[in-house]
């Protein structure tokens, strides 16, 4: 029987895998509790890898990286392969508003996270990971982390990992407390909302999603393996290419986290139009993401877990009130300038936010509430720009305050 303990308690591949895939199995079967309309998913593998590192439970260093990394790639590869083909064309008319709408609610989250670090003078580490669990967004926890290390010399902070999960949870109920709120405020009345939204379509991105839908272009079911590949090597050869940018003295990086995404959105927006078959089923780039996430959130969570509940007695327990600042704070003010300035549809402001913040259960308590899929719309028109958008200032963050 002492393989069994060896197996568990000295560092090997088998170790590795095995604390891997069960901190994940652990994850996706807690995955499945919901709250009404608020259901974490995936992130509860974050939890369970917090809570083996607690426990003491260690893997090699160089294998957790590479799980970490690789885990990462495929995530944000997956992701640039969903928002590319809409990527360009989410800016003619009817998305422009919408998208910048939506980059204000970015911009104003990370504008608020350096002003209640400042004031607060929280850790900047810290501060960054409470912003992207505030804003629900794991890619930019991913690119933040690596910006970090690749200025660090593959040093890594587990603060970035801690503030997100602490923030993460409350970060969802804020985004559909908000949505709730609007209504609220705003007095919704259903029946005339869907007036608005079918008299506005063009404002409210309708036409726009009709005209991208009709520009798809022809789609097997054969996945195209090849240009998956290709197009991870290309990533990261972009993503480690030291670029020389003026008032900055050392060379900065793209990362690991933005050149694939970068390289991904490129290649299946000018593939077809190339005529090349750039094309990936949609279940086989869930199964790409879904692999990829799982293994990003056990690693992160497993380097965490060690010192977690100590952070959060020793002051991380405020986190969570500037995660909700963070989160609340400019989805109210920008859905209130949406509604009185720009004269949307609630319906599309509730997609409006949801996409901003990149997050599904918000879109299904939005689309729940209005009673169809309207909401959708504006969700698909703002989601490219936005993940973009929150991976590049994870970075410019990290570039700004933490380094």
């Amino acid at each position: 029987m002492n393989w069994i303990v060896q197996l568990f308690t000295e560092h090997s591949v088998a170790h590795s895998l095995v604390v891997i895939t069960l901190i994940i199995a652990v994850g996706l079967t807690l995955s499945h509790i919901k709250l009404g309309h608020i259901n974490l998913g995936v992130t509860w593998i974050l939890f369970a890898g917090i809570a083996a590192g607690q426990m003491g439970l260690t893997i090699d260093a160089q294998t957790a990286l590479f799980v970490k990394e690789f885990g990462l790639i495929l995530f944000i590869y997956s992701i640039g392969i969903e928002v590319g083909p809409r990527f360009f064309a989410a800016f003619r008319s009817g998305g422009l508003l919408l998208n910048g709408l939506a980059a204000l609610i970015v911009v104003m989250g990370c504008a608020i996270t350096l002003l209640i670090g400042h004031l607060t003078h929280t850790s900047p580490v810290a501060m960054v990971g409470v912003l992207y669990g505030a804003a629900t967004n794991t890619p930019g926890l991913g690119a933040a982390q690596q910006t970090f290390a690749d200025l660090s010399n593959g040093e890594t902070n587990v603060l970035f990992a801690q503030g997100y999960a602490v923030a993460y949870p409350l970060g969802v109920i804020g985004i559909i407390l908000s949505i709730t709120l609007l209504r609220i405020f705003f007095r919704i009345d259903i029946d005339r909302e869907n007036a608005l939204y079918r008299k506005n379509a063009d404002r409210n991105g309708i036409n726009l999603q009709r005209r991208l839908d009709s520009e798809m272009g022809e789609k097997t079911h054969q996945p195209n393996l090849f240009f998956i590949f290709i197009g991870i090597m290309l990533g990261v050869i972009l993503g480690v290419l030291p670029l020389k940018v003026p008032g900055i003295a050392m060379p900065i990086k793209i990362g690991l986290a933005g050149g694939p995404l970068i390289v991904s959105i490129l290649l299946t927006y000018f593939g077809p139009k190339l005529h090349i078959n750039t094309y990936t089923t949609e279940s086989a780039n869930l199964m790409i993401r879904q692999i990829g996430i799982s293994m990003f959130m056990a690693a992160v969570g497993l380097g965490a877990g060690q010192g977690f509940i100590q952070a959060i007695v020793n002051g991380g327990y405020l986190w969570v009130i500037y995660g909700v600042v963070i989160t609340m704070v400019p989805l109210l003010l920008v859905g209130a300038i949406a509604r009185w300035g720009c004269k949307l549809s609630y319906f599309t402001i509730a997609g409006l936010i949801s996409g901003a913040t990149t997050d599904p259960p918000a879109l299904a308590y939005s689309n729940d509430i209005c009673g169809g899929s309207q909401a959708s719309i504006a969700y698909t028109t703002v989601y490219p720009l936005s993940m973009f958008l929150r991976v590049l200032t994870a970075q410019l963050m990290v570039l700004l305050t933490c380094v």
